[in-house]
């Protein structure tokens, strides 16, 4: 996926596992110090290579954020294919049980991958800007609303939902809402909250997609 903050993208295996360090880096010091002190400096001393080596790849904070919240997409779907994989072993998936397995490995994120409460795929704080590119559908999706949903029909093999970027959308911001208040509450986040969010996601797939 595109990202135009990226001056030179790593080809030999020494420069990959040097930019993949740099953003191991930058997502601890996220957790340690927050985003609006973060600082090229400390990620370079972090990841123990100069500042100037972070500027060969990336055009500074902007693009070195922005392959971070890539990064994180990747694994979310990454993770999410392990999870209908063993729900397939199970029975058919449904689209209010996939949108319970979406929040389940966020959650999971969350709790165990550096940064990811700080910068998921954007700035979590409320109004935070994205971190991704925008999105291609007419309809008015986002780059995570798209990837999600072609997950979910070619991958997931769900049926198509009606309006579905929309729809998507719209889950993704609630679902985002809910973890806020869940993790405000509790660095490992409050069980309570997290079920109210599942219980919502359930319900509302669990209509439009009755609709299809």
């Amino acid at each position: 996926m595109d990202n135009p903050g990226v001056r030179r993208r790593p080809v030999q295996k020494r420069s990959i596992d040097r930019v993949e360090r740099i953003l191991d880096a930058c997502a601890r010091l996220l957790d340690e110090v927050g985003l609006d002190a973060l600082t090229i400096v400390d990620v370079a001393r972090r990841a123990e290579v100069p500042s100037g080596t972070i500027y060969q790849f990336f055009d500074g904070k902007p693009g070195m954020l922005r392959e971070l919240a890539l990064r994180n997409l990747e694994l979310l779907l990454v993770r999410l294919r392990r999870r209908v994989a063993a729900e397939a072993a199970e029975g058919a998936l449904t689209w209010p049980r996939a949108a319970e397995l979406v929040l389940l490995e966020t959650v999971e994120m969350r709790r165990t991958v550096p940064g990811y409460t700080v910068v998921d795929f954007a700035d979590t704080r409320p109004g935070g800007p994205t971190f991704l590119p925008p999105g291609e559908a007419k309809e008015g999706g986002d780059v995570l609303a798209e990837r999600l949903y072609h997950f979910a029909l070619d991958e997931a093999g769900l049926p198509p939902l009606p309006d579905p970027y929309r729809v998507m959308r719209l889950a993704i911001q609630a679902t985002a809402a809910a973890l806020q208040l869940a993790f405000t509450a509790s660095p490992e986040g409050d069980p309570a909250m997290i079920e109210q969010g599942r219980r919502l996601l359930r319900a509302y797939f669990a209509d439009v997609s009755s609709r299809g």
